[in-house]
């Protein structure tokens, strides 16, 4: 989980890449080239750290460079050769249409009693521009759409209503997830609305394409016993982790914000951090479909689980602290 110490470093570090990039400006710097270690071997990562708010200033352009590229024009600078680039670079920022969006379905209850009663699932449609975002997150997308798929044409009838949500902005602090809390569950001066006693619980996968090996329950100790009982027939399939840990930078942490119980899946971090996370290497060829499948039967249990049991699931008590993500 993200804490509020490190948001403020993240908060400090901005500000020190605005301050770098007005010394890149008054030094009449056309552009910044990256040449990081981690780009090697034909992969690269790109991550813009720029503001994403209307009066944000446009920054110098960045580029990234594969690792041996750079090391060859060091070489050469330091050789005393004279190094030339031809660069073309051709973007602008568009505040055309400056609403975030999310995609939303339902599954309705069939139960008079429970049917306004939610279980929540979801994960986030945005990617980083470098490849397709396959494993960040359209993997996470496809598997709880098979989820509302399966359940549906299984016959399978929820008590209570099941709400998929894919969600805009995750990568840019998570603003679809967040500005749907705050319309539908909690306000900033923590004044709860009436939807928010009704949802039993958000589950959500973003860790990439590997299979589920467990959940975080983000310290909620209460509901861990009902989640070791949910995974033991799938034991056999790898996945009976139930940690107490908190796992952060992604949408359920707007609903645990919101006093809601928000859950993250443990995958297999397969090479997600290593090669494919924010990088070029993020297309489709790097999902793995038996462990999507595996994912999608499991989430499916655990959605339709919480839809037919007696009680909403265990919550924590509400604690009033600003959104970890607020203002970035």
């Amino acid at each position: 989980m993200v804490t509020h110490d490190e948001i403020a470093q993240a908060s400090g570090y901005y500000k020190i890449i605005d301050r770098v990039d007005g010394y890149l400006k008054q030094a009449n710097v056309l552009g910044l080239i990256s040449g990081s270690s981690r780009n090697n071997n034909g992969t690269l990562f790109v991550q813009g750290f720029a503001e994403h708010k209307l009066n944000a200033t446009v920054g110098v352009p960045e580029l990234s460079m594969a690792y041996e590229d750079g090391q060859k024009i060091k070489r050469l600078i330091e050789g005393g050769q004279k190094v030339e680039l031809a660069i073309n670079i051709q973007a602008k920022t568009s505040t055309d249409d400056t609403k975030g969006y999310n995609v939303v379905g339902e599954i309705p209850g069939s139960d008079p009693k429970l049917k306004s009663q939610l279980v929540m699932l979801g994960g986030h449609l945005d990617s980083w521009q470098s490849a397709t975002g396959a494993t960040d997150n359209a993997a996470g997308c496809i598997v709880m759409m098979e989820v509302v798929r399966l359940l549906d044409s299984l016959g399978l009838k929820p008590k209570r209503t099941i709400r998929i949500a894919l969600w805009g902005g995750e990568e840019q602090g998570v603003y679809g997830s967040y500005g749907y809390a705050l319309n539908h569950f909690m306000s900033k001066d923590y004044k709860l609305k009436p939807e928010q006693a009704k949802v039993s619980a958000y589950y959500n996968l973003d860790n990439g394409t590997g299979k589920i090996r467990g959940i975080f329950t983000q310290s909620n100790k209460a509901v861990m016993p009902i989640f070791e009982k949910w995974f033991a027939p799938f034991n056999d399939l790898g996945a009976k982790t139930v940690s107490d840990k908190n796992t952060g930078s992604t949408d359920h942490l707007s609903f645990d914000w919101a006093g809601i119980p928000g859950f993250q899946f443990v995958q297999d971090p397969i090479d997600y951090e290593t090669k494919t996370h924010h990088s070029n290497q993020d297309n489709y060829d790097h999902l793995q479909m038996d462990d999507l499948k595996q994912a999608a039967i499991i989430v499916a249990s655990f959605v339709y689980q919480t839809s037919i049991e007696k009680d909403l699931l265990p919550r924590k008590p509400l604690v009033k602290e600003v959104f970890a993500f607020e203002g970035l």
